[in-house]
């Protein structure tokens, strides 16, 4: 019996949003769990706008050089995304990202790489200034202060690409700069924590947890399958050796 029933042990995806017709909807959850692989992204969504950190067949990460940090655009990427939300309390992540979906434990996800995204509230205000000499002495919002860190952290990491002056960048200083595009930076969500919870913007309620690159499974890793009204039995038919729960969306 869990204790803390605010989070989940089970992660969530909902899959199918922006796919308005229930079908359809049914059908891409059909042949994710046929396939048995939640496939992130593909490197194909490039666009050119910054620097690719990392790519291979299922795995690519780009920063934007051009976007501010505090947009939630400065990095695109191959991530599959959860949510930490109690069965309970899922209702309203449902009405915003669809009513079919698949949910794994948190002790299987872990195995894959998954770590929650770190909040930070945009219109807040930093307890203490980015650094030491900051030259206004006075932080605006928190927008504000990791904007000013992302101007700096930019011209280190076009020293590091260009290696300007000829001089040679020690390899210690690129693993740095790669390892905070890769495990830091690409998991900060500025969010408004002045916006109503059904709000679009509001993203803190969904606790997201990301994996970079796909995620393989068998049916059997499957805690909990979401559907929406008129599907449990087509499901069952569908996947008659599925034996984890069932849950209505409505």
């Amino acid at each position: 019996m869990d204790i803390q029933r605010y989070v989940s042990p089970d992660l969530t995806h909902l899959v199918g949003r922006g796919r308005k017709p229930h079908r359809e909807q049914y059908r891409l959850l059909k042949k994710i769990l046929r396939e048995g692989t939640l496939r992130a992204p593909r490197a194909k969504r490039i666009k050119n706008e910054g620097s690719v950190i990392g790519i291979d067949k299922v795995y690519w990460l780009e920063r934007r050089s051009a976007a501010r940090l505090s947009d939630n655009g400065a990095y695109r990427g191959s991530f599959v995304c959860f949510c930490d939300i109690p069965l309970s309390d899922l209702g309203l992540h449902i009405w915003k990202y669809g009513c079919f979906g698949l949910a794994f434990s948190k002790t299987f996800l872990l195995e894959h790489g998954a770590t929650p995204v770190m909040y930070v509230p945009t219109r807040g205000r930093p307890a203490v200034l980015p650094w030491g000499n900051y030259g206004r002495k006075r932080v605006s919002s928190n927008a504000a202060s990791f904007d000013a860190f992302w101007k700096h952290y930019k011209e280190l990491c076009d020293v590091v690409e260009k290696e300007h002056g000829g001089n040679r960048v020690p390899q210690s200083i690129r693993r740095v700069t790669q390892f905070m595009d890769m495990h830091v930076l690409s998991h900060l969500k500025f969010f408004d924590p002045s916006v109503a919870d059904w709000h679009k913007a509001n993203f803190y309620m969904e606790r997201e947890w990301r994996i970079s690159g796909d995620v393989a499974f068998g049916l059997r890793d499957v805690r909990r399958v979401i559907v929406t009204e008129g599907y449990a039995q087509k499901f069952r038919r569908d996947f008659p050796k599925y034996s984890g729960e069932v849950i209505m969306a409505d």
